[in-house]
């Protein structure tokens, strides 16, 4: 006979899977739903708490019916001539309507397959989500009606299912896995520069990656221009509220950057959707002109680990004016991190950013053919290879 999991709402039962049970309808209950009494093991809530699990997946009433329209086209366009024409949306609907009038107690579980293989078009599943139709039945149904998901009959067996085992929540948590693999890749930078100048150099050096990689842009003046600790709070916040897309926290690769995420690396609390990742070292800022402080004589250093704000990744061609790289500045000496801070000074960075969006033009309207873009071009590397 097998075993079976089913869908009851109210009186009727509906959605039975042999050998096993549909993760997408088990994701819509939580642990606290869970019973498992008297040998009677499943998920228990009601129609108006599963109508707004619905709503918040983007199942609205307009939703599930123009989903359901598109897959009952779908499915006519499929049969052979000759064969009979499967029911439109509204007689399926009222197929519908009537099993739910059935009450599960009518008919022993042999006799209520086969009724559901004559009255329930399982055909339609090929074309369409269980949800749409879940929330179209909901619908007729009033608020407190019960919907239980009974796992009862897999106790023990196929599937080796305990009644111990909060399934509900893997079932969300494999449901959040799939969508981080399919959904953009989102990049949390120090500013709103960093993301938009970032964005510009995806679309000349990574073209193919265009849609597929954002750099988030909060377009909001409130926020701390190039700041590492509005970095850091962002990612706690995306942490906190179970982002599930995979995002990367793009940092500086100088002192402060590192110091001021120290201790979020070594948080336990990090999901693995989430990266902390810093700009990559560059041979160019192995041996780059540095400034100390009321001096202006320049003095060569390795400044990768110091003064690695993106400036520095925008090409040699930019940092160069009258045929000299703006130099670093040195600020200040970060003794927890035993590193000295710099950057570019302020009408500098104006200067390359400037350039480098002038550039940016260039390369799309005449060709990237003979422009340094090799520290961006690590930077995107970075972010694709932040996962490996």
């Amino acid at each position: 006979m097998g075993h079976y999991s089913t869908l009851h709402i109210g009186r009727a039962q509906v959605f039975w899977v042999r050998d096993g049970y549909d993760p997408d309808l088990v994701a819509l209950f939580t642990e606290a739903d869970r019973r498992y009494e008297d040998e009677e093991y499943g998920y228990r809530s009601t129609a108006a708490q599963m109508r707004d699990r619905l709503q918040l997946h983007g199942f609205t009433a307009m939703h599930a019916r123009r989903e359901l329209d598109r897959a009952v086209g779908e499915w006519r366009k499929e049969v052979d001539s000759g064969d009979p024409v499967p029911p439109d949306s509204d007689e399926l609907i009222e197929t519908y309507r009537k099993i739910l009038d059935v009450p599960k107690d009518d008919f022993d579980f042999p006799a209520w397959s086969s009724y559901l293989e004559i009255q329930e078009p399982s055909e339609i599943f090929f074309h369409l989500d269980i949800r749409a139709l879940l929330r179209l039945l909901l619908d007729m149904m009033p608020d407190s009606t019960e919907v239980v998901l009974d796992l009862s009959q897999l106790i023990g067996c196929c599937v080796e299912l305990d009644p111990t085992d909060a399934i509900a929540e893997r079932a969300r948590t494999e449901q959040r896995a799939k969508l981080a693999a399919d959904a953009p890749l989102i990049v949390l930078t120090e500013g709103t520069t960093d993301s938009k100048l970032l964005s510009l150099a995806l679309e000349v050096t990574h073209p193919h990656l265009v849609g597929m990689v954002n750099f988030l842009d909060f377009g909001d003046q409130r926020r701390p221009e190039g700041g590492v600790g509005a970095l850091s709070n962002t990612v706690k916040a995306f942490v906190a509220a179970g982002v599930a897309n995979r995002f990367v926290a793009l940092a500086d690769n100088d002192a402060a950057a590192y110091e001021g995420l120290a201790g979020l690396k070594s948080s336990r609390d990090l999901p693995a959707t989430c990266r902390i990742v810093h700009y990559p070292d560059l041979e160019l800022l192995e041996d780059y002109p540095t400034l100390e402080p009321y001096s202006a004589e320049t003095v060569r250093a390795n400044v990768n680990g110091s003064a690695g704000s993106l400036e520095m990744y925008l090409g040699v061609d930019v940092l160069t004016s009258a045929g000299k790289l703006a130099p670093v500045q040195w600020t200040s000496d970060l003794r927890k991190m035993h590193r000295r801070q710099g950057s570019l000074l302020d009408h500098d960075k104006r200067r390359v950013q400037k350039a480098f969006r002038k550039k940016v033009r260039h390369a799309h309207s005449k060709g990237s053919n003979g422009m340094d873009w090799t520290g961006v071009r690590a930077i995107i590397e970075a972010i694709i290879h932040a996962f490996d």
